[in-house]
């Protein structure tokens, strides 16, 4: 019998919390273990740098492990961003596109193929070099991220909403069997979504996208990382999220020329980057990330101080 769609918050709790389908989540009282350590970031005048797809160079494919060592070795105390998809026996692989076409040698829906299969594929870099590693899992992926001291940042990409919740329960399940529940951070892309998967996961930060501070409403501003978008400076609500202790994070990643990324190197000085953090942004996620060390090398160590 087809199922009605319900919302992805009254699906997530039908499955919790007997006898409460369709209520609110309640924000939980306790913080995960990583969230002192992005308060003291913040306290600090310090800043953390998320590298999109976990590359730090033109020679690393997407989200593998030369990636992930590399960027986590160049970058200390590193966010490294990157996407899970499930293959058709279920198990996570680290892979941007629905397919394997774009960035190795293997073809069609990673959903279609099984982990032997996607093993199979080689990767591909960006600058077209084509190496002899396989997408790696999200378990593999995650012992990367560990040997190099670095924070893995997991994309749940928006879809329909019982396949959100359908990902993130795989997810948050396999970070829990890897012991890596305090260097992961969920990534969601609305409030609802970031109610769902905090109720699902409250030793995890998420990373929620807010347009305003009334965004929080039914969170754990302490798990929260505050994603503010990638096209415009919004310090008035910098501001005002940092008032609620909530840190904030913008993207000058994209794939466009008029990402912030291309559109601050274009005259050969990047010094923009500064002035994003001087507005209250403790995340800066980028496709440059050596570019913004460079900029905030200062912030970068101050950061170094907090433990994790």
């Amino acid at each position: 019998m087809a199922m009605t769609r319900l919302s992805l918050a009254t699906l997530l709790l039908a499955s919790t919390v007997a006898g409460c389908a369709g209520a609110p989540p309640v924000a939980p009282t306790s913080a995960p273990r990583m969230a002192a350590y992005f308060d003291c970031v913040r306290e600090r005048g310090g800043i953390a740098i998320s590298a999109h797809r976990a590359q730090s160079g033109e020679d690393q494919p997407e989200n593998s492990l030369q990636a992930i060592e590399a960027t986590g070795r160049a970058i200390p105390g590193a966010i490294l961003e990157m996407d899970a998809a499930l293959t058709r026996d279920g198990v996570l692989v680290m892979m941007h596109d629905d397919s394997l076409d774009r960035t190795t040698t293997g073809r069609g829906l990673v959903a279609d193929r099984t982990l032997a299969e996607v093993k199979a594929a080689r990767l591909r870099a960006p600058d077209g070099t084509l190496t002899g590693a396989a997408p790696p899992t999200l378990d593999e992926a995650l012992a990367a991220a560990g040997r190099v001291g670095a924070i893995a940042s997991i994309d749940l990409k928006p879809s329909s909403e019982a396949a959100t919740v359908a990902l993130a329960r795989q997810v948050v399940d396999q970070v829990r069997r890897s012991g890596a529940a305090d260097r992961v951070i969920l990534i969601t892309y609305s409030a609802e979504a970031a109610r769902a998967v905090s109720a699902m996961a409250p030793e995890m930060m998420i990373s929620a996208g807010l347009d305003d501070v009334a965004g929080l409403e039914g969170l754990n501003p302490a798990q929260i990382l505050a994603w503010t978008g990638t096209r415009e400076a919004r310090p008035a609500l910098w501001r005002a999220l940092g008032a609620r202790d909530v840190e904030v994070q913008f993207g000058t990643l994209g794939g466009s020329d008029r990402s912030w990324d291309r559109v601050y190197a274009a005259d050969g000085d990047v010094s923009e980057y500064r002035a994003l953090f001087d507005q209250g942004v403790t995340v800066i996620a980028t496709d440059t990330p050596l570019a913004v060390k460079g900029v905030l090398g200062a912030e970068l160590t101050a950061a170094q101080g907090c433990r994790r």
